[in-house]
């Protein structure tokens, strides 16, 4: 009954969560494109009968850390985090297909690794502001053996917008969470992890933001799912920002958690090497 009524309170915060908790709409299946981002699952009784369920997305920092956003882990306080590496794919989901909300929660189905704690930015912004949406899950060392994404140096968004470019970028999207239609609107969870691209939209103090653009239109987005999800530059393994929140159509502009900024280095350099 403990696990129930536990399973059953969770269910209700998610469902509460902005719809900007944000598959990458418009992208493609990744498989191994990107080994070093993971799906972000919490279980409520730990290894007991109940499976864990899919939250959000995150990057690898380390043999032992793993990164995603902090909304993701306040969210839901009292649960043991899990992580896959498993990208899968259409024939082969690492998480039960199904439509959100309708079917939520979704299982994760394939074997994952066991967070041993939980470090959420000790200036996170909650609510609309989410300035430093930024927390790092610890697990014992060698959990990882995938070469971990590359961090950018302190300012250096702010040198290529000052240099123009910035103008024009496209930053390489890679996430699990849903894909949007809007005829009718419905959000459908495929269990795998995609990639797609999008333009840079414009530079914050603290973020970056970048287009959600309709799947007619060839460019990816974000959506329910894809929170705590990497911005890669171009086409490289240099994570730049990492997705906060967006639209509740998903579409429009989405805003990324700058990594580049003094406060989210100081608290990343806790973890990884400057």
């Amino acid at each position: 009954m403990r696990n129930v009524t536990a399973l059953a309170a969770v269910l209700l915060v998610l469902l509460a969560l902005p719809r900007g908790a944000i598959a990458i709409p418009g992208g493609v299946a990744d498989v191994d494109g990107h080994p070093n981002v993971g799906l972000l699952g919490f279980d409520v009784d730990a290894e007991g009968p109940t499976p864990p369920f899919v939250l959000c997305t995150g990057s690898v920092l380390s043999d032992r850390a793993f990164l995603t956003a902090a909304h993701c882990i306040t969210a839901v306080p009292g649960v043991q985090w899990t992580v896959t590496l498993e990208g899968g794919d259409e024939a082969h989901p690492v998480a039960t297909p199904g439509t959100y909300p309708d079917d939520f929660p979704f299982a994760v189905t394939v074997p994952v690794h066991r967070a041993i704690d939980a470090v959420v930015h000790p200036d996170f912004g909650s609510g609309l502001s989410r300035a430093n949406d930024l927390a790092v899950l610890l697990f014992p060392e060698g959990t990882f053996d995938v070469a971990p994404v590359e961090l950018p140096a302190v300012g250096l968004l702010d040198r290529l917008a000052a240099t123009g470019q910035l103008r024009g970028a496209q930053l390489t999207l890679v996430g699990y969470g849903t894909d949007a239609r809007l005829e009718p609107p419905q959000y459908d969870f495929l269990g795998y992890r995609r990639t797609g691209t999008a333009p840079v939209a414009a530079l914050t103090t603290w973020q970056l933001r970048f287009h959600h653009t309709l799947t007619a239109t060839g460019a990816a987005g974000a959506c329910y799912g894809d929170s705590g999800s990497p911005q890669f530059l171009e086409d490289s393994n240099l994570a730049v920002s990492l997705l906060s929140h967006g639209l509740t159509t998903c579409r429009g502009v989405a805003r990324g958690q700058r990594l580049d900024t003094p406060a989210a280095r100081s608290f990343l350099g806790r973890f990884v090497p400057d």
